[in-house]
């Protein structure tokens, strides 16, 4: 009886003010993955992995078998699964380019396994890359099946494809006095320049609510072509509220993600280091899916972090760096590819570039002696003179 009259008090609590479901992804215990305000728990079949994220940890899809499953949809159908109005935030990145007939669904509310004429779900709202014709772009479709009859009421894409790889922010708000917004990384796209609709216009208002059949509530799967369909990549920060958020909020829920990041080399390195074979650099960074290092601003080298370590480290071969004086910057990149960096100072005296430190590089500096603006300066001071023949002889080999 107090289960029951505690299940009215939250029903009648909701749909009297602004709410909102929200899926971290930041841990998987017990095979289970937290929604954090309507007890929206989501079980995990196959075997995902945490992965950086877009902020902290994300769910990690193999493409395979792997996908998050709601348990409670009676908890759906009373709160999400009743938004006639609403808005639906995440942030995702697919790492296959989807081939003909071939989909990677981050969101799906509809049947379990009923399909329409056309092979899609016979009734779901669904959120996917890919349609019909390998296709890298996003849409969010609802289809309706009654009876033998199937409907697409409401259909938007983004006009270009979006990169295999990349991370990106989606958000679309919905309401019957604005209709419909869509934002991609946090920038309005229009119909007609860089958003698509196949049925419908931005005039409408189609949102959970209109789903018939609300069986199941699935991150990473979906039913495209007559079969299930996998999603492989990962998948962060699903939140859904039950109004359409203004400009503002828009800009705040993607700068509450976009905003984080940092990097720092570990004070434990001399902000001047001799180079001596290999120069071994580390410290902490937070929200970082992209690791890069450049020396004096010039290429970059590139790798990408999916571990939650907090610390990193490079190794860059002493051949690499050049004779002379140099500035190493070590930058990440979160997932709004917002840069995030540190430097330090190299210093070369491998300056005939020979893999030895010996009297050759002497003579080479005998030979700049006096004001220099050249390699052999090692300490920087404008001049080649006895401080950089010391610097040499310290790293003799």
């Amino acid at each position: 009886m107090l289960l029951i009259e505690a299940q009215i008090l939250v029903t009648l609590l909701v749909a009297q003010t602004d709410y909102s479901a929200y899926w971290s992804f930041d841990d998987i215990e017990n095979n289970i993955v937290i929604e954090h305000n309507l007890d929206l728990n989501a079980e995990v079949h196959g075997a995902p992995q945490l992965t950086q994220g877009a902020l902290n940890g994300a769910i990690y899809l193999d493409g395979i078998d792997d996908f998050a499953s709601v348990y409670s949809m009676n908890a759906v159908n009373k709160t999400i699964g009743t938004f006639s109005e609403g808005s639906i935030s995440g942030w995702f990145r697919f790492d296959d380019n989807p081939g003909f007939m071939d989909i990677e669904t981050i969101f799906y509310l509809g049947v379990e396994n009923e399909y329409s004429s056309y092979g899609t779900a016979s009734n779901a709202f669904q959120l996917e890359i890919g349609h019909f014709s390998a296709q890298r772009r996003l849409y969010w479709t609802l289809i309706s099946t009654d009876e033998e009859h199937t409907d697409i009421p409401y259909c938007w894409a983004t006009t270009n494809h979006l990169d295999v790889g990349r991370w990106y922010h989606i958000l679309c708000t919905v309401s019957e006095d604005a209709g419909t917004n869509v934002y991609l990384n946090n920038q309005r796209i229009f119909d007609s320049e860089d958003l698509t609709w196949n049925f419908g216009d931005d005039s409408m208002c189609e949102f959970l609510s209109e789903v018939i059949q609300k069986e199941v509530l699935w991150f990473g799967k979906g039913l495209w072509d007559g079969t299930q369909q996998f999603y492989r990549g990962a998948i962060d920060e699903i939140q859904i509220w039950n109004y359409a958020l203004s400009e503002d909020e828009v800009e705040q829920e993607y700068e509450r993600v976009a905003s984080v990041g940092s990097l720092s080399i570990s004070p434990k390195i001399s902000d001047e280091l001799v180079v001596d074979d290999v120069v071994e650099l580390y410290g902490n960074y937070h929200n970082i899916v992209r690791l890069l290092w450049s020396i004096d601003d010039g290429d970059s080298t590139a790798s990408v972090n999916s571990s939650l370590n907090p610390s990193w480290s490079i190794e860059i071969d002493q051949s690499e760096i050049p004779a002379g004086r140099h500035e190493i910057k070590v930058v990440g990149l979160n997932a709004a590819n917002r840069a995030f960096s540190d430097f330090l100072t190299v210093i070369q005296p491998d300056l005939n570039s020979d893999q030895l430190v010996d009297i050759n590089d002497i003579l080479q500096l005998l030979g700049q002696w006096g004001a220099c603006g050249c390699p052999e300066d090692l300490n920087g001071n404008g001049e080649v003179e006895v401080n950089d023949s010391l610097i040499v002889i310290a790293a003799w080999s």
